[in-house]
């Protein structure tokens, strides 16, 4: 009994070991981490809202945290989240007309002035004489989006409309998305240049001179369109088309049939010189051959007997 009893004390003993071992083990862990259990972070730079990192492998400096690009309306986002909701709308006006006038010089003169009554200009302009020896000619004008209506109602008063178009493109979408991207390249390029006067090295300052000029192509870019768009929308364009009326006659047909008769015979003259053209060279031979025939044959004969 005595002998159990021991091998018992013996067992509980070994447990009581064991566990006291895990225990002096676990006991980090549940402290919780260290400054020794865990990497330390990258250095924050909280007064220019950037951290370090590493830039093409090398060693890290700042780089901009830039924040992420906002999806372009329509797209999953709301315009409201770039813009305000009472945003202007964005629409180019276009309008195309032809009108019949009795005289095209006098008809261009009135639509000129009605153009620079309205602070407008003329960015293209021609005209031309028919075969009959009437005036043709077109203009297209650049007029203030807010007159579009009225100088169209006044150029039509020039002559007697035969047709008469009107459209309206709206660009608000992309003029917003346009400009949403704009802001954020010009922010990026900024940091950029932040980070650039903390390069320490020729590769980094490389590195990040060749981010910036793809930002600055990119703001340009984006700056280009945006003014395109701008001006197509402050400046509505309309083509203005004017032509004197062709003269209405009665013939016999007799200057048809004398023009008719004129390009046939004219007709046969060029297929009679092609046809000699032809048989020129034929002729030729024909004649060389019966020269041959009755002059030179006749003496050889001769001579051979």
């Amino acid at each position: 009994m005595e002998k159990y009893t021991k091998i018992a004390a013996v067992v509980v003993l070994c447990i009581l070991a064991a566990s006291a071992g895990f225990l002096i083990s676990a006991l980090p862990d549940l402290a919780g981490p260290t400054e020794y259990s865990q990497p330390k972070p990258y250095p924050v730079y909280p007064e220019m809202g950037i951290e370090e990192t590493a830039i093409g492998g090398g060693k890290g400096f700042p780089v901009p945290a830039v924040a992420p690009t906002p999806a372009p309306a329509g797209r999953g986002t709301s315009e409201s989240q770039y813009t305000d909701t009472d945003t202007e709308r964005k629409i180019i006006q276009r309008a195309s007309l032809s009108i019949e006038v009795k005289d095209s010089q006098s008809s261009s003169d009135a639509v000129i002035d009605i153009v620079e009554r309205s602070n407008g200009f003329i960015s293209d302009s021609h005209s031309y004489v028919t075969d009959t020896g009437r005036k043709r000619g077109s203009i297209t004008i650049r007029i203030p989006a807010d007159k579009f209506i009225a100088v169209i109602n006044e150029i039509a008063c020039v002559g007697d409309v035969k047709s008469k178009d009107t459209s309206g493109e709206d660009v608000t979408e992309e003029y917003i998305d346009l400009t949403a991207r704009l802001n954020n390249s010009e922010r990026h390029e900024q940091r950029l240049l932040e980070i650039l006067d903390m390069a320490k090295d020729v590769k980094e300052v490389l590195e990040v001179e060749r981010e910036v000029w793809r930002v600055r192509t990119e703001i340009e870019r984006l700056t280009g369109r945006i003014k395109y768009l701008e001006n197509r929308v402050e400046l509505a364009t309309i083509s203005v088309s004017l032509y004197e009326p062709e003269p209405i006659t009665h013939s016999w047909g007799i200057r048809d049939a004398i023009r008719s008769a004129f390009g046939g015979f004219v007709s046969v003259v060029r297929g009679l010189i092609i046809l000699v053209g032809y048989a020129l060279p034929i002729l030729i031979l024909v004649g060389f051959g019966w020269l041959v025939k009755t002059k030179l044959m006749p003496r050889l004969r001769r001579k051979t007997r």
